[in-house]
């Protein structure tokens, strides 16, 4: 599983166009949430461990966005479920490719309790990466703030 600020550099870098910016927080959520789910628990209750791995699955996190969704105005419900249910989409997309020395995934649970992966990498060789997510994050943030200074300062000659 690559780590919490790896998924949500991976949701940060594919909702950066202006024309998603309303829906990101639904977005990072759902890139998110299969680990926010789970991971408590098996930090809290390691003995349940294999359980706790039926709780980040697709079928179950499926739910859960359906759930959050209704906390919305009716107006926006479908554009968050949908943007929940990408993030979650993203989020399975990363931990496809990574190998396991346990049990993995029960991708199709609970229909099925096989576990499949690409095994290219370990959950751990992705902490490596974190002060580069950071880093480009933090770049990224610096020059969408120095083009929305040049465009206001454009804008406030404009009226003047």
């Amino acid at each position: 599983m690559p780590d919490l600020v790896t998924h949500f550099a991976s949701a940060y870098i594919l909702k950066i166009p202006d024309r998603w910016a309303r829906f990101r927080i639904p977005f990072y959520l759902g890139a998110l949430l299969p680990d926010l789910l789970s991971r408590p628990w098996m930090i809290l209750y390691p003995p349940a461990s294999s359980l706790v791995y039926s709780l980040h699955t697709p079928s179950m996190t499926a739910i859960v966005c359906l759930l959050i969704a209704q906390f919305f105005e009716e107006n926006i419900r479908s554009n968050v479920r949908l943007n929940l249910l990408l993030g979650v989409a993203l989020h399975y997309s990363l931990d496809i490719f990574q190998k396991y020395q346990t049990v993995g995934y029960h991708w199709l649970f609970p229909f099925s309790w096989k576990t499949f992966g690409l095994g290219l990498f370990w959950p751990e060789d992705s902490v490596k990466f974190v002060p580069l997510w950071i880093g480009l994050i933090l770049i990224i943030e610096a020059v969408l703030l120095y083009r929305k200074r040049q465009r206001d300062k454009g804008r406030t000659r404009l009226d003047s």
